[in-house]
């Protein structure tokens, strides 16, 4: 397999089942804590979640199309 280069990215070094075709989509990094007490007790958990737009953009998606949901943050969805 030829290498493909994406910055300081090499392709031919990610799982096989990521294709460019996946690439050209959005990532999309959905950051859930249904209550406030969850935000302040697992603050890694939280941590955790963010580092998934690292994640996305070491198997090659740029950075401009990670896009992160935190909106619903210390919010349960009991209330709705």
């Amino acid at each position: 397999m030829m290498s493909e280069d994406r910055g300081s990215v090499r392709l031919d070094l990610l799982p096989d089942k990521i294709r460019s075709d996946h690439r050209e989509r959005l990532a999309i990094v959905y950051i859930r804590q249904s209550t406030p007490q969850q935000i302040e007790r697992h603050q890694e958990s939280t941590r955790l979640q963010y580092a998934l737009v690292e994640r996305a953009v070491h198997f090659g998606w740029p950075r401009e199309r990670v896009v992160v949901i935190d909106d619903n943050l210390g919010r349960t969805g009991k209330n709705r």
